[in-house]
């Protein structure tokens, strides 16, 4: 059953309605003012708030649900986290966990058991929070993320890479080398299975890489 935050699917669904049967281009604004008064708000700018807030704080609500443990949750290492759009829990994890090693700091259904997967992940001083649910993300970002020592996460990757390789993108894609760009930084661009790109960045300068975090010495 729908409830508030499925609000963005349900104005697509309206608009797509209303094309179809009146061809009528009912602009996206108007869709979500509608089904914000469908569901009793003054306008979409409360509903819009009411679904940031929602989202916010649905997490501890989901472990104490699902019988995960929660242990020191929200550890963020950054006030911007980055939230991607997945789309199998379990295909995410063993990208982002056991791929290219970054620590479950929590996770679980959102809403309680039989719900979409919401968790965040750390690794270093780089936090992700990964999302199956619709309407919280879009795929298809490209996440910027500067660290020391990229020749040596290469390695880790292209080392793993071996074992897991075509489980986590398929036969036909490896770990690409490391590039140098021309604004004097070394580059690799890293593709999870649901169209979002890690872009690992490392200045050439060796005093601003002494500043940023070394992925080679994953979290413990």
């Amino acid at each position: 059953m729908r409830t508030f935050r499925d609000a963005k699917t349900m104005a697509k669904t309206l608009r797509s309605e209303v094309l179809a049967r009146t061809r009528a281009d009912l602009p996206h604004s108007a869709a979500l003012e509608i089904v914000a008064r469908q569901f009793g708000f003054d306008d979409w700018n409360v509903l819009a708030a009411k679904i940031t807030a929602a989202s916010a704080s649905r997490i501890v609500p989901a472990f104490e649900t699902s019988g995960l443990e929660l242990t020191d949750p929200r550890r963020a290492t950054t006030s911007t986290i980055p939230i991607l759009r997945v789309f199998s829990e379990d295909r995410a994890k063993e990208f982002y966990l056991d791929f290219l090693g970054f620590t479950l700091d929590f996770g679980g259904p959102a809403g309680g058991p039989g719900t979409s997967f919401y968790g965040q992940i750390i690794r270093g001083a780089t936090t992700f929070q990964l999302s199956e649910q619709p309407y919280d993300p879009g795929h298809g970002a490209t996440v910027a993320i500067n660290i020391d020592g990229i020749d040596s996460l290469r390695s880790e990757l292209a080392d793993r890479y071996g074992e897991m390789g075509s489980r986590v993108w398929g036969p036909a894609v490896w770990v690409p080398e490391v590039q140098e760009m021309p604004w004097k930084t070394r580059v690799m661009t890293i593709s999870d299975p649901f169209g979002n790109h890690l872009r690992f960045s490392e200045p050439l300068d060796p005093a601003a890489r002494a500043a940023l975090p070394r992925w080679s010495e994953p979290r413990a």
